[in-house]
């Protein structure tokens, strides 16, 4: 009766082990796809801002300048600055992103690993 009981403590023990692992390796591989797709949207995103201050800079002057009549005077000053605002914009996006990570990192690092319960 107590080899049963020692072999069944046993068996559970081992199972127990073996579900770890695999949830283990579910976690990490989820992890895995959530960063491969967030750094897709992280690269479109910054995409998008310098386009979006090219554009916008590049309209404002056109516009102006029919406005004024002062073509293409405005236009040339305004597609410039809105390269800026676009470059501006990706290296304010990229340092937050940089200070967003080195913080879940240092998140990671003081937090303490959960122990396995072999003692019991």
């Amino acid at each position: 009766m107590d080899d049963d009981k020692s072999s069944s403590s046993d068996r559970l023990k081992g199972l127990q082990k073996r579900l770890a692992s695999a949830k283990s390796s579910f976690e990490a591989r989820d992890r895995k796809t959530a960063s491969r797709s967030s750094a897709y949207g992280f690269g479109f995103r910054l995409v998008s801002d310098l386009v979006v201050g090219v554009l916008a800079g590049f309209f404002i002057g056109w516009g102006l300048d029919k406005l004024l009549g002062t073509s293409p005077w405005l236009l040339l000053i305004f597609t410039p600055i809105g390269m800026a605002a676009g470059i501006l914009n990706v290296i304010r996006a990229a340092q937050s992103a940089e200070a967003e990570r080195y913080l879940e990192e240092t998140r990671a690092d003081s937090t303490p690993a959960a122990g396995d319960d072999d003692d019991e």
